[in-house]
């Protein structure tokens, strides 16, 4: 199976390897390329895989957090400290799959069903299996999971969608759960154009919560057709006078950039809810991120006269996974597709993933 990885050139030559064009993430360059992985041996009958599944990947995607795990790997080839050789490196957290061999134990799944990663957490489910983020190693084509740590889909999802769909659709459905918002509040969602926000705009909009969503960025008619009834309100970087209106529920997907800005949007009793932040490497850091860096004394001086609620949510449960894929409405999906590409089209994955400001949605690597 033709695989994508970041690779590095000094330890895998060109008789091993289909070289692409190379990227530059964060001012790093990224080398990729294309390498046959065989179907690995799985023996069903063995006790050490009673619980386990072997997955061969249809199809995968990047979040924003797999970024900063391409770049330190990427990093680690650049610096030849024999410490961290790495000649091969995968990626992506987000995929679809056939089940193609399953061990003695596992009953929920047959051969042939098409799998989305669980990504349950904080709870642990079953001994020695760690809740959160299934695998970092997506693009890698074979998968080999824990029966608990994938779930079922229907053809309702297709290909593309499951393949970008657990964590932004089990964060999402988690965070609104968690705020306690209903359909008699008012929503704030912050940074509208990343993949989380999108997943927590169009999920607040099918519970009928009035929405506004703030950008940076110019929207074309179809972007903001997708989002609909939302508000969407264009605001320059860094503002902190964005708004007269209040709101009860703030989401927010980068903290390190909104913080200060979203306690004080708040009404009496709010809540303020993140997920994550946007300077996971120091090579993230912009010059104008400076004028966001946290004042924790205003930021509590507005907690405290409020009354308001920081809430810090990571992934979420099997539940709200299921109910989103329960939920799910191919006539009025809660994901954005960007694009799908094909493993002849794999140089153009992470620019478009990552270097695309026009970029709207998930951008989707399809093996077959």
């Amino acid at each position: 199976m033709k695989s994508l990885a970041i690779l590095d050139k000094k330890i895998i030559s060109e008789q091993f390897a289909e070289y692409l064009s190379a990227n530059m993430i964060a001012n790093t360059t990224i080398q990729c390329g294309l390498i046959d992985i065989p179907r690995p041996a799985f023996d069903s009958s063995s006790e050490k895989n009673r619980d386990y599944v072997m997955i061969k990947v249809k199809a995968f995607s990047c979040n924003y957090r797999d970024k900063a795990i391409i770049l330190k790997s990427a990093l680690k080839m650049e610096c030849n400290n024999l410490d961290y050789v790495q000649p091969v490196m995968f990626f992506g957290s987000d995929f679809v799959g056939i089940v193609v061999d399953k061990g003695k134990c596992v009953s929920d799944f047959e051969l042939g069903d098409r799998v989305i990663p669980n990504c349950y957490y904080p709870n642990k489910v079953c001994k020695n299996v760690a809740p959160g983020v299934v695998t970092n190693e997506a693009s890698k084509g074979w998968l080999k999971l824990h029966k608990s740590k994938i779930m079922k889909v229907s053809s309702e999802l297709s290909d593309p969608v499951a393949a970008g769909f657990s964590i932004g659709a089990q964060t999402s459905h988690s965070m609104i759960r968690r705020s306690g918002i209903s359909s008699e509040e008012k929503a704030l969602v912050f940074s509208g154009r990343s993949n989380t926000s999108l997943f927590i705009i169009k999920t607040l909009l099918k519970l009928g919560v009035k929405t506004t969503v703030l950008t940076t960025s110019d929207w074309s008619e179809k972007q903001k057709n997708f989002i609909k009834p939302a508000k969407l309100i264009e605001i320059n970087k860094n503002d902190n006078n964005v708004l007269d209106d209040r709101y009860d529920v703030v989401f927010d997907p980068f903290f390190d950039l909104h913080l200060l800005t979203g306690v004080k949007l708040l009404n009496m009793n709010g809540r303020y809810i993140t997920c994550g932040f946007k300077n996971q490497h120091s090579k993230f850091k912009e010059k104008s991120d400076d004028r966001s860096e946290i004042d924790t004394l205003n930021v509590m001086m507005n907690v405290m006269i409020k009354n308001l609620s920081i809430i810090g949510n990571c992934i979420g449960s099997t539940r709200d996974l299921s109910e989103q894929v329960r939920l799910y409405d191919s006539k009025n999906p809660i994901i954005a597709i960007d694009k799908v590409l094909d493993y002849h089209q794999a140089e153009q994955f992470l620019d478009l993933t990552y270097n695309n400001k026009n970029r709207f949605g998930k951008v989707i690597m399809k093996y077959f």
